[in-house]
């Protein structure tokens, strides 16, 4: 997975791409992928919000299917434990109020922008298919949509559909996330590469055999080094790849302060590619050690790598559950699986555990789908159904502390089986 952080300010024309230029590692790499999806000029980090009536979106299921005949009588709304009282519903259909209940008029903002978010590596055509079916069935006049690749952001001009067809809007989007991929991914793709070589050149210089003559061909320049140059040189490849992972909590609170000031609804759908490193074989350091007593280099190059293979990066989940519910964004979350390869002499390593825990619950929190599957548009299609109608129900506190702290919101069904899904509170004002 490629991640680093790039503060993009401007957001491109939909159809203009400007060509990156030559140093194909260094622009690849600092246009970052995770990176720049979650920026913003001028964001605070702050994410308090001064209210006094409430908004929270609902979407209730049955099974897959949505309900879409409820009432205000037919809900529940608890703060902190504390029953509210529900002063108004909107049912809303592809950014339209159809139907409205309450003694009060609260004029709900019901503009759709929508975030298609892309963090992958190499282009998956399933990926064609999903976009073809946001602009066929998902999209409607009048709604926002902002795309983030893995080497800028796009912001789609409000009158295009009356310039091109939903057919050719999708075409032009599905070559920018193809052609973005392409390059973004080169210098990310390049180091798996390397790290591949340098694990086979120290499985062989280590003694051990391996599968095929192919394979010692094709390593056979980096089995010429011996350890004591392998194994810095794969450690500091390592560093290279895992730098381009760190994540800046800083980045993705801005993300969700960003999405906070728009007016309507915001609907987040990121795409993620399940990603592995290429690790030694523990067969082979065990190995090295018993090789290597006395040789004080190679023995603390291998300690290094039990401490960087050690190593995971840590995210304040909780806090980054808290500030997309208060930014009240309807997140979810497309894990692209895969396979990982089956290479002789190579461990190709789980790296998704920590962005899939963070944003798996992030997910929850907003009430968004999470979905683990190696057909990104299945999964699109499953997440995408939820977002063209939603119940909009409003409350005052019966007690409101300006204290800063969060608040906690439960949305009930009285004597009704269906599924609840909804943000799980916010941030009242300081």
């Amino acid at each position: 997975m490629l991640v680093g952080w790039l503060r993009q300010s401007a957001v491109c024309e939909w159809n203009q791409v400007k060509t990156m230029g030559v140093n194909m590692k260094k622009m690849a790499f600092l246009a970052g992928l995770l990176i720049i999806f979650f920026l913003s000029s001028g964001a605070q980090e702050s994410y308090y919000v001064t209210v006094t009536n409430i908004s929270v979106p609902v979407r209730v299921l049955d099974g897959n299917k949505v309900v879409k005949n409820l009432t205000i009588e037919d809900f529940e709304i608890y703060e902190d434990g504390q029953p509210q009282e529900i002063e108004a519903l909107y049912y809303t259909e592809k950014g339209d109020v159809k139907h409205k209940e309450g003694n009060r008029d609260f004029m709900p903002r019901v503009k759709r922008n929508f975030h298609l978010l892309f963090q992958i590596t190499e282009f998956n055509p399933k990926i064609s298919e999903a976009i073809n079916h946001f602009f066929k069935e998902i999209f409607m006049p009048g709604d926002s949509v902002e795309v983030q690749t893995p080497m800028r952001t796009y912001g789609m001009p409000p009158d295009i559909v009356n310039k091109k067809s939903r057919e050719e809007i999708a075409q032009d989007l599905v070559k920018i996330i193809r052609k973005d991929t392409k390059i973004g991914g080169s210098y990310y793709r390049n180091l798996i590469v390397d790290l591949k070589k340098m694990v086979r050149g120290i499985s062989q210089s280590a003694g051990m055999e391996t599968s095929s003559m192919a394979d010692m061909e094709s390593d056979s320049t980096q089995s010429m080094f011996g350890m004591e140059q392998l194994l810095p040189s794969y450690k500091e490849t390592l560093q290279k790849l895992d730098e381009l992972r760190v994540v800046e909590q800083k980045k993705i609170l801005q993300f969700a302060e960003r999405l906070k000031m728009q007016r309507g609804e915001k609907i987040v759908f990121f795409f993620y590619q399940r990603e592995f490193r290429p690790e030694i074989q523990s067969r082979v350091l065990n190995r090295l050690m018993s090789l290597n007593q006395d040789n004080p280099h190679v023995m603390g190059g291998l300690q290094d790598l039990f401490q960087f293979y050690g190593r995971r990066d840590t995210y304040e989940v909780e806090k980054l559950q808290k500030a997309f519910a208060d930014s009240s964004i309807l997140f979810s979350f497309i894990f692209m699986n895969k396979e990982p390869e089956n290479i002789s002499g190579i461990t190709m390593r789980e790296q998704s555990e920590d962005v899939f825990e963070a944003f798996n619950k992030i997910t929850e929190t907003t009430g968004g789908i999470v979905d683990n599957s190696q057909n990104p548009a299945y999964a699109f299609q499953r997440a995408s159904t939820f977002c063209d109608s939603s119940y909009i129900l409003f409350y005052t506190p019966k007690v409101y502390k300006k204290d800063g702290g969060f608040r906690q919101i439960e949305v009930r069904l009285k004597d009704k089986p269906y599924k609840v899904i909804h943000r799980k509170g916010y941030y009242s004002e300081k």
